[in-house]
Parts: C-alpha cells; sequence; structure tokens
C-alpha cells in the first residue's frame, strides 16, 4: 500500500476541545497555621503510576492514556445525592495471549490480579464482571478462577460472570445457529464452579449471570431457565433484557450510532433507562463510559466516542440523575470498562483530563491558573518540601479557589521550601502536580515570562525574561532541562508538550511560566509527519498527522484511494495520531 500525504482532509465546524479556565480566587484566601507537619509522602508518589496499570504501558492512540497518579475519590461521588448504587466494573482476562494487544501485564497471575482488585476496592468499587468465555478458553478461565479466588480474599466484594457470545461461537458453527446446549452446559458450569463462592454477585439470593450478545443466536429459553441449575438471575444487553419474557433483566453499555465522535450517545442510556422505568419488576443495571475508540482492536469498524478531556465520563455520570434519586435508587451500575485497552474504554489507568496548573507567589500568598476544564477537578492539596523530595501536606483547598496565603505558617527565615499544588481529579481522573514554587520567607522572587516559538521542524526556541534573576532555567517537557535564559530544543516525536521556565534569585526563591505547545510541522494545510510520502507499509499502519489553517480544526479524515480510513476530532492545535485499519490495492 502507497500513501499519499493528499490522502488527508479537514472539517472546520466545531470548537476547540481544550478550554482554558483562569479563574479569580475569589472569598477568603485559605491560610494554614502552625508548624509544618512532618512528611508523609513524597513527590514520586503523588506523581507516579499508582494504578494496576503496568508501568511500562506507553499510551495508545486509542485515548488510553499513559498511565498516572490517579484520583482515589470514590467513584460513588459522581452519582446522584444519597445513592446506594452498588458499582462495579467489567474486567477482561485476556491479556497476555498472542491474539490481544501486549498492554505490558498477564492477566492468568495471582500477582496482576490482586492488583487489579486492589485498586478498584481502592477506588470504592464494589465488585468485578468477568467476560467469559467458557470453560475450554483456558487463558481466561484460568483468570477469572483468579479474580474469584480474589475476590474471596477481600469481604464485601463481589464477582458475578458475562456469558460472552464468543462463548457460542463454535457451536453456533457446528448447530445451524442453535446454541441451546451450549448455552446450558456453560451456565451448568458457572454454577457449579462460580455461583458456589460466597463472594459471586446475588441479588434477593439469587446469582447474576450476565449475557453479552448471546441473544445473536438462537436459544430456545424455555428449555435453558428448566435446565439451568442455581436460578440464576439472567440479565441481557441492552434494552432487549427489559422487554424479554424469559429472562429477569437487562445491562446498559456503551453503544455508538452516529458517526460524530464527540457525540457521546447519551440517548442510547436514556432509552435503556426510560425502558427500566417501564419495566420495574426487572433487573436494571447502568453504565458510564470515559469513550470509546476500536480503531486498534483487530474486530474494531472505526466507531469512536471521544473522551474529551473527562467530559464524556462526567456527562455518562450526570445522565443518570436524570432518571434516579435517593427516593428511587439505581441498583447496580456497571463500568465498561476496567481494562478494555483495544477498543479503549479502560479506566485502569485513569481518565486524562488534559489539565495543568501554572503557580505564582505574591508576597506569602500563593496562587495558580488552571489551563484545561476545572469541573473535573475534586479539590486542590497543597504540599511543602523542604528538600524537594519529601512532601508535607497543608490542606485540602475545594475546586474553584486558587491560592493559599503561607504568612501563619511557622517557617524559618533561614530556609527554602517547595510548595507544590496539585489538582486531585474527580474519581479515576489523573491528578496533576504543578511545578514547585521556591519559597523563601519575606523574599519575592522575580517574576518569569516565557516565550516559545517554531524555529523550523520540531525544532523550537524557548525563550525566557525574568529581570534580576540569579539563574533561569528551562524545561522543554521531554526530559530536556536546560540553563539559562534561552535554548533551543529538537522533539523527537510530534505530540504536547509542556514547557516550563524557572527564574531563582539569589535566596534561591523561584517563579515559574507555564506554555503548553504542539511539536508539529510548520507548513500550512495538513502535513503527514509519517509514515513518508510514498512509503509502503505494512497492514494496519500507524499515521501520525498535524495541520494548520486560519480557523479553528475539529476534525481531521485520512482517506485512501478516496475511502475514509480514519476519523477523529482534535484541537486546532495538536497532531492527530491514528490507524488505518483498510486495506486498498
Amino acid at each position: 500500500m502507497k500513501l499519499s500525504s493528499f490522502g488527508c482532509s479537514l472539517a472546520t465546524t466545531a470548537s476547540l476541545c481544550l478550554i482554558v479556565v483562569l479563574a479569580g480566587c475569589g472569598g477568603s484566601t485559605p491560610a494554614p497555621t502552625g508548624p509544618i507537619p512532618g512528611a508523609s509522602t513524597t513527590l514520586k508518589a503523588e506523581t507516579s503510576n499508582n494504578t494496576s496499570t503496568s508501568n511500562s504501558f506507553p499510551g495508545q492512540k486509542n485515548g488510553n492514556a499513559r498511565p498516572g497518579n490517579v484520583s482515589k475519590e470514590p467513584i460513588s461521588k459522581l452519582l446522584y445525592s444519597g445513592a446506594t448504587t452498588k458499582i462495579f466494573a467489567h474486567w477482561l482476562g485476556w491479556f497476555g495471549k498472542p491474539n490481544h494487544i501486549s498492554v505490558g501485564y498477564n492477566s492468568g497471575t495471582a500477582a496482576q490480579v490482586h492488583a487489579q482488585v486492589t485498586d478498584m476496592i481502592s477506588r470504592g468499587i464494589n465488585g468485578v464482571v468477568a467476560d467469559w468465555y467458557g470453560p475450554s478458553q483456558t487463558f481466561v478461565e484460568n483468570s477469572t478462577t483468579l479474580l474469584m479466588h480474589e475476590a474471596e480474599s477481600h469481604p464485601g466484594f463481589e464477582f458475578a460472570i458475562t456469558e460472552d457470545k464468543g462463548a457460542l461461537a463454535q457451536a453456533a458453527i457446528s448447530n445451524g445457529c442453535d446454541v441451546t446446549s451450549q448455552f446450558i452446559s456453560d451456565l451448568t458450569y458457572i454454577a457449579s464452579h462460580y455461583e458456589s463462592s460466597p463472594a459471586y454477585m446475588k441479588v434477593n439470593g439469587r446469582p447474576v449471570v450476565f449475557l453479552f450478545g448471546v441473544d445473536a443466536e438462537y436459544i430456545d429459553y424455555n428449555r435453558a431457565t428448566s435446565s439451568i441449575p442455581g436460578n440464576p438471575l439472567l440479565i441481557l444487553r441492552g434494552t432487549n433484557g427489559l422487554t424479554h419474557p424469559l429472562v429477569d433483566g437487562g445491562f446498559s453499555w456503551v453503544n455508538i450510532q452516529s458517526d460524530t465522535p464527540f457525540n457521546p450517545e447519551l440517548n442510547v442510556q436514556d432509552s435503556f433507562f426510560q425502558a427500566a422505568k417501564q419495566a420495574p419488576q426487572r433487573l436494571a443495571v447502568g453504565a458510564v463510559f470515559k469513550g470509546f475508540n476500536d480503531t486498534l482492536a483487530s474486530w474494531g469498524t472505526d466507531r469512536v466516542i471521544d473522551q474529551n478531556c473527562g467530559q464524556t465520563w462526567i456527562q455518562s455520570f450526570n445522565e443518570i440523575g436524570k432518571f434516579y434519586s435517593s427516593s428511587n435508587q439505581l441498583p447496580i451500575l456497571q463500568i465498561p470498562t476496567w481494562n478494555d485497552y483495544e477498543e479503549g474504554t479502560a479506566i485502569e489507568m485513569g481518565i486524562d483530563n488534559c489539565v495543568f496548573l501554572a503557580p505564582s507567589q505574591s508576597g506569602s500568598t500563593i496562587s495558580w491558573t488552571v489551563n484545561g476544564n476545572e469541573n473535573t477537578i475534586d479539590h486542590y492539596s497543597v504540599f511543602i518540601s523542604t528538600d524537594g523530595t519529601n512532601l508535607s501536606p497543608l490542606i485540602d483547598i475545594p475546586s474553584g479557589t486558587h491560592s493559599v496565603d503561607l504568612s501563619k505558617l511557622s517557617l524559618s527565615s533561614s530556609k527554602t521550601y517547595f510548595v507544590y499544588i496539585q489538582a486531585v481529579g474527580l474519581p479515576s481522573i489523573q491528578n496533576k502536580m504543578s511545578p514547585a514554587i521556591a519559597y523563601h520567607v519575606g523574599d519575592q522572587p522575580p517574576a518569569v515570562s516565557l516565550n516559545v516559538s517554531q524555529t523550523s521542524g520540531l525544532t523550537y526556541t524557548a525563550s525566557a525574561s525574568a529581570s534580576g534573576a540569579a539563574k533561569t532555567v528551562i524545561d522543554f517537557g521531554d526530559g530536556t532541562v536546560v540553563s539559562g535564559t534561552s535554548a533551543s530544543h529538537t522533539y523527537g516525536a510530534v505530540g504536547s508538550y509542556l514547557v516550563t521556565a524557572t527564574a531563582f534569585d539569589s535566596a534561591d526563591a523561584s517563579s515559574v511560566a507555564v506554555q503548553q505547545i504542539s511539536a508539529k510541522s510548520s507548513a500550512n494545510g495538513v502535513s503527514i509527519a509519517s509514515p513518508g510520502n510514498s512509503s509502503v507499509v505494512n497492514w494496519p499502519t500507524p499515521i501520525v498527522a498535524s495541520a494548520n489553517t486560519s480557523g479553528a480544526v475539529s476534525a481531521m479524515q485520512v482517506l485512501v484511494d478516496g475511502h475514509q480510513s480514519f476519523y477523529r476530532f482534535t484541537s486546532n492545535h495538536s497532531p492527530v495520531t491514528g490507524f488505518i485499519r483498510q486495506r486498498y490495492r
């Protein structure tokens, strides 16, 4: 396949996805008092991966972020007031198999399953629903058995099984789409091997079995329900489960019905909840999700719901409050998914809210501006350090307040302290730490300004200005740090970077300036960074493109031989990365 740089077109109608919020402090400024507490955490602990995601996971082109420091605020905080809803995460136990992408861990190890369940519990998740392919699929079966044993070791934590349509695929081929016998065999196995566990999910004493896509095949439910032991509640995906006469309920899921990636498809949620309202005798299991993108999945069809920097996650929760309340409870909520890396729905690594903070100092007051959507932030945590490594927590400040007064702290005038502001995300959103302000009692460091300009290609020049500064350092955001007021740097790859300039006075007090850039081609119009023009590439192949236009770019398409192969919404200033999936001659 040959790829031509003429194979892209632009849409220029929607607004930018990154919103800059520069809110004032408002009200009185919080002021911690007394001596600083002892150090109880470290900068590394507050910024490094605190999830069950592998440290080696690099992030993906489908929106799954690099693992970060994730908010462990309980997920129930995103539900309506007074919610008693049980929250489950949908889990996949197939990573490590050669027919699935590598994510840096093996689902079939006790250590990984332990890390995942522990992480779920730390986020306020009450249980896990395992996607299951029958006892003959030994890798997933062994992983699921490990999950059962792990759930049993955490009192109150539950698990359940989803009979995936893939468990019935061979039976469908062999029996002309009549899979009833295989269905009975599978659910008989589930009853004996899993439902006997004290950790198995039960509603009114009956075990719950989820059925994912099995209604695509013919099942004689009269014969099945009279033959399956254990009297399970059978829960079908979608509204079918709320109307089918021989099953017991339905569960909602992520559904893509339009080709507009910024449409979170909340109307599908609404339809499910409306159907649930009409069938109160059925078990209704709601769904929330961060987005969807199956462009990396071998079975994918390029369906996308953009994460929109955490807004999709928040909106899907808000939708539940339109139908349920403390007096009309949603009994169960399922998150699709904990770890589907191939369809871009995983929350395991946390959700990137695209936020960064820029702190400043005026006298004894430290303030910060918030770049991004502040509605993704739960609160701010202020830390102080004497060495830039070990941190003492000072105060938590509600979202909407952007300053803290240090004048009432018992601080030594002979020491320099490092102050950090952490934007603690809403549940399962990644936390973001500010650059440090080096604070010296009674000292006002020189204010610093920063200008970043593109020289050529991926080469950028950063210039900092700070009158009276004894030292200036420029951090280009990719590991390159240079001393001096001006420096040039060539990035190794297109992408978004935070450039930070720090100016110090003679007492080592400092101020910072932060600027976000998108390293990309400077040419007007559309530029393809890779693969190169007229390259012969494998299938599927990654593509990286960017655009510079006078108007805002809302979306980009990749066309190969006139056929749309990739479509993604973007910001006017950010490169687009994705995969071409189709094969053309």
